[in-house]
């Protein structure tokens, strides 16, 4: 069967538009309660961000499940979801987000017993039990969220006591994060992207919005900036001066505070998007690299059937095992702060690697084709790669659609600029022509 509404983080889109109207919500409610009792899961537990949407979402999804057991958790971070979802035997999880996407977009994302995204079997079986369904016609249910299991997840991240002198800037997205990293992140603060506000949830503020994070930085001489999405499983950090630190970096700073304090690491995860330096950079420490398709479900299937700890996205997805299922954010934050603090100060940033020259460009199309099926754009990758690819090759090119908008994303990483330039151009003409993009 192939998913029709589920993309590589849940099901994503325009909020009260379908697939997620608010009748759709109640049928997909339906639907998440009939596969759960067919999976013999006992309970859901139930979390959203705080968009203008998410309880009226909520609202229709609890119509819909019509009485299964089920643990009302509030405006949480998914990691929040995913972590007690993981310490309830027989739970599932369900988290009403769109992540980084505006305000007028929504989403859910399903969390199995592991507190991991679900298998595409399950997801499969709940799209066809969508179909099968059809609105409730009973009334809205009360929405009354626990307190108990979100205060076992503060206490679970634990908190980090920032130096005298050691300032820094925290952004929060407007998003879920906003009431949860005050209370783990402690001393000279400076915060932005605060309150939780559902109507201003990733404008401007954010991990993918870091200018307003850089600007602050500047203007108050902090050390550095942190930067979470909007439902708080993404962090990105900038230094003093406002350059990126981004999920590749991060990594290799995580890699080296394990290192140095005698731990063992038998390995890292990473995707087809993470910079080839970092793999490089691995390599003369001893460590093994491997390479997933975008998307942390894939990660965490990698670092389960390896038995490693730690992975990330360039993105910010930052994935720490022995801190929970999932990439975490504020989690992310704290290993962070504790591993730069541990370092002397002078010698607090020589630690990062060069990133190879890398060019991402995203075209935006009136419809999918699939990429073997764009002639232009295949014979520019077999040429590409017959010339310059390969093992131990100058160039490396990723090409995918998105997996939660119509975008056409075309990487190409090259140790010499010159290459790259010339290789991208010859990739974004070809997908232009394949897509019929001026």
């Amino acid at each position: 069967m192939t998913l029709n509404h589920f993309g590589t983080d849940g099901i994503r889109g325009r909020a009260y538009e379908s697939p997620l109207s608010l009748p759709e919500m109640a049928r997909w409610g339906q639907a998440w309660g009939q596969v759960a009792a067919a999976k013999d899961v006992s309970s859901l537990l139930l979390g959203w961000d705080p968009r203008a949407s998410s309880e009226p979402m909520a609202q229709a999804l609890l119509q819909g499940l019509d009485g299964f057991p089920t643990m009302v958790l509030g405006v949480v971070p998914t990691p929040a979801v995913a972590l007690l979802t993981q310490a309830t035997p027989g739970a599932w999880g369900i988290m009403l987000s769109a992540s980084h996407n505006p305000p007028e977009d929504n989403g859910i994302k399903g969390f199995n017993r592991l507190g991991e995204k679900l298998e595409e079997e399950e997801e499969e079986a709940i799209e066809a039990a969508f179909k099968l369904t059809s609105a409730p016609d009973s009334t809205l249910p009360l929405l009354h969220p626990a307190v108990g299991p979100v205060e076992r997840y503060v206490s679970h991240l634990g908190t980090v006591e920032l130096p005298d002198g050691f300032p820094i800037v925290v952004d929060c997205a407007h998003g879920a994060t906003a009431s949860f990293a005050p209370r783990v992140l402690r001393g000279t603060i400076h915060w932005i992207g605060v309150p939780a506000d559902g109507t201003r949830i990733n404008v401007g503020v954010g991990s993918t919005h870091l200018d307003a994070l850089r600007e602050a930085v500047k203007a108050t001489g902090s050390e550095l900036g942190i930067a979470f999405d909007g439902d708080g499983d993404r962090c990105l950090m900038v230094d003093s001066k406002g350059e990126l630190v981004d999920g590749d970096q991060m990594l290799w700073l995580l890699a080296q505070d394990r290192l140095e304090a005698g731990e063992a690491l038998p390995g890292i995860v990473g995707t087809v998007m993470t910079n080839g330096a970092l793999e490089a950079a691995l390599a003369t420490r001893g460590v093994p690299f491997v390479r997933t398709p975008v998307g942390d479900k894939f990660l965490l299937r990698e670092l389960q059937a390896r038995g490693w700890d730690l992975a990330a996205e360039a993105s910010g997805h930052l994935i720490q095992k022995r801190e929970g299922p999932s990439g975490d954010g504020l989690a992310t934050a704290i290993a962070l702060l504790r591993a730069l603090l541990r370092r002397p100060k002078l010698d607090r940033w020589t630690w990062r690697f060069e990133p190879w020259p890398l060019k991402l460009v995203n075209l935006t199309a009136r419809e999918r084709r699939a990429v073997e099926d764009c002639k232009a754009l295949s014979a520019a990758m077999r040429s590409l790669e017959a010339r310059h690819g390969g093992a131990g090759g100058s160039l490396r090119m990723v090409v995918r659609w998105s997996g939660t908008e119509p975008k056409l994303r075309l990487m190409a990483e090259a140790r010499e600029p010159a290459l790259l330039a010339s290789a991208m151009a010859a990739l974004e003409t070809a997908a232009r022509a394949d897509l019929g993009i001026s």
